[in-house]
């Protein structure tokens, strides 16, 4: 694992949880009990899809509308291809709909659940030729896979690949990135790529076909979906109308190339908005396409009921889908992210309509969340609810709950675990007794509408549940699968930044007038003890690897391809990471002889008091600083 260079795909995470977390602001300006006129339809949408496309800079966008068994409205919005002039072309034109994909895993399992040949409540290893770890009494099972409660923490290494070689197969990948298991199954929700990877291995060895192969025999040919694939490479008679991938920035569109999907039953479709209104369209009728049956009535019911929550009083996920309900509509989803593309696909089963949009641009994540309010606002509009209050005791009572989260969908145990740093989650209460959640940007304010339920202040469909576990781990949960866990004092993200920059500052500072210090007593040929030339030839190379260390992470990180808008490193090994792995070693050998010299130097009388004094601080701070490492899985 430290081989490898750190991986981002967690941020993407977060903006997956911010387009599943749809939260509903009341509207009143058109009521209607759905869409009904294609042409109205059309005219509203047009003036929706304009507004954000170019406020987020989104070149090519498509929608597509299904009620009642039928395609009502599909249109492609811009280009697929900017430097051509080609538009998209919601029959032809490929998206990448990202975790949309594990849709096709979830209905394939539940095929052959109907079979006899899949039990949802087994043991997984039952079904696999390599075993995930017995960390907990309670086994994995498919349920589990299904609601993203398996209880892995997340990896992310590997996951995107931009050239097809460095692609793995998956049972090579899947056995060479089992993830640790961090949560006992069925205890919290941590979204999970490998989860599903896991699952889509498993209708391999089950059905006997490779999943590509499954999915076009078993779901894409009695859809009639004959415009989309899960193969990577794509196929030569669909390569020609895949739409690029654009990442705006500086005042300019910069074209992206295919992303390579290593788990890729979890996300390597690409798909037409009309091939995905025909999987819309099998799923709202339980199961039927036409004359075609992909699932039984049954099983497709089971599969849109509620399989998982956090709390009776939340929505949360049914077999595979999201559940939430907004405006009064319960609504099955799910999101799907690569980094150019962003999707949605929402399904409201009592409505019998289905909603899908993607986006080829990485700002694409506002676009489908902002569309997809504005639809369920004009045509499922809400009623106007009151904003409630704090109860009085409120604040005593959220006191502990108090402080900095962490995503349960992290990395706990590898080097990925210091990508939570960058980005930590607070709670707080503002002046008001309202508690308020800051992430990513952007602040929600919370209060309890029922002991240990929150809900958004202006936002009746954003609610948490918070909890302490028996092992007095507290967290607020929200519906979907990325709940949120607190962070002890001693691994808050400001501690950790503050010794970094301290301890950096202090050996910076110290070198520099060490050397200065050398010069002139070189000059002055002043003689040194040789205790205190050794104490300080053993701080000076501890600072010297620690910045090495630090400034080489700094600059990995900063080299940003500007087609995705992230670090080169999350695509391909880094000859100069790979050094930077083994300094930590290096750091701690240092370390361990500082503390021996610092009782010497005060033994020996060496220096003045002062120089002593600075000589203990320097060893703490390598210890602090060594505990960092240690702490975010750097050291060892």
């Amino acid at each position: 694992m430290r081989s490898q260079r750190h991986q981002y795909f967690i941020m993407f995470s977060w903006v997956v949880l911010a387009a599943l977390l749809i939260t509903i602001r009341p509207a009143a300006a058109f009521q209607a009990n759905g869409p009904t006129d294609p042409a109205e339809l059309e005219a509203f949408l047009d003036g929706v899809m304009a507004a954000h496309m170019e406020t987020s800079h989104i070149p090519g966008a498509v929608v597509a509308v299904v009620k009642d068994g039928q395609l009502l409205f599909t249109k492609g919005y811009g280009y697929a291809d900017l430097a051509q002039n080609i538009p998209v072309d919601p029959e032809k034109t490929l998206f990448r709909p990202g975790s949309v994909s594990k849709l096709f895993v979830w209905t394939a399992v539940m095929q052959l659940v109907e079979q006899g040949e899949l039990s949802l409540d087994t043991d997984v290893n039952e079904y696999l030729d390599f075993t995930i770890p017995a960390t907990y009494p309670e086994p994995i099972t498919l349920n589990h896979l299904m609601a993203h409660t398996p209880g892995f923490e997340d990896i992310s290494q590997d996951l995107f690949k931009l050239n097809p070689e460095d692609l793995h197969p998956l049972d090579d990948y899947l056995k060479t990135h089992i993830p640790a298991r961090v949560f006992p199954p069925g205890e919290i929700g941590a979204y999970s790529n490998y989860g599903t990877a896991l699952a889509g291995y498993i209708v391999e060895r089950v059905s006997g076909l490779p999943f590509t192969d499954y999915v076009e025999q078993a779901i894409f040919a009695p859809l009639s979906i004959e415009h989309s694939t899960f193969r990577q490479p794509l196929p030569a008679g669909l390569a020609a109308d895949m739409s690029n991938g654009y990442n705006y920035i500086n005042g300019a569109y910069v074209q992206g190339g295919f992303e390579f999907i290593q788990a890729y039953p979890a996300g390597s479709l690409s798909a037409t908005a009309v091939d995905l209104a025909q999987f819309m369209i099998a799923h709202l009728q339980n199961g039927r396409y036409g004359e075609a049956q992909i699932l039984q009535e049954a099983t497709a019911q089971q599969m849109h009921q509620q399989l998982f929550t956090h709390d009776p009083r939340l929505d949360g996920m049914a077999y595979g889908f999201f559940e939430n309900t907004v405006n009064g509509q319960r609504i099955i989803s799910h999101g799907g992210d690569t980094i150019l593309f962003h999707t949605g696909l929402f399904l409201i089963p009592e409505q019998n309509v289905g909603f899908f949009i993607s986006t080829n641009s990485t700002g694409g994540a506002e676009v489908v969340e902002a569309v997809m309010k504005a639809f369920l606002d004009r045509y499922y509009p809400a009623e106007a609810a009151a904003t409630p209050q704090p109860p009085a005791d409120f604040a005593e009572r959220m006191a502990p709950y108090l402080g900095e989260y962490m995503l349960a969908r992290s990395n706990f145990t590898t080097f990925e675990k210091i990508i939570a740093l960058t980005a930590p989650i607070n709670v707080t209460l503002n002046d008001e007794g309202y508690l308020v959640v800051s992430m990513f940007g952007e602040a929600t304010q919370f209060v309890e509408v029922a002991p240990g339920l929150l809900q958004a202040r202006y936002e009746p469909a954003n609610q948490l549940v918070y909890r302490t576990n028996d092992d007095g781990q507290m967290a607020l949960l929200p519906a979907a699968p990325f709940g949120f866990i607190k962070v002890p004092w001693y691994g808050t993200a400001g501690l950790h930044s503050l010794l970094i920059v301290s301890g950096t500052l202090l050996f910076l500072g110290t070198l520099i007038s060490w050397l200065i210090a050398l010069v002139g007593n070189l000059r002055k040929r002043t003689p040194q003890p040789r205790l205190g030339r050794l104490a300080r030839l053993a701080a000076a190379l501890f600072g010297l690897l620690f910045l090495t260390f630090l400034v080489g992470f700094l600059s990995i990180f900063m080299d940003i391809n500007l087609a995705y808008g992230i670090p080169n490193v999350f695509f391909t090994d880094s000859p100069l990471l790979d050094v930077l792995m083994r300094l930590p070693l290096l750091l701690l050998m240092l370390g361990a002889t500082l503390p021996l010299f610092t009782i010497l130097v005060w033994k020996n009388g060496t220096w003045r008091v002062g120089g002593r004094v600075h000589y203990t601080l320097l060893t703490l701070f390598a210890l602090a600083l060594l505990w960092v490492l240690a702490y975010w899985n750097l050291l060892l």
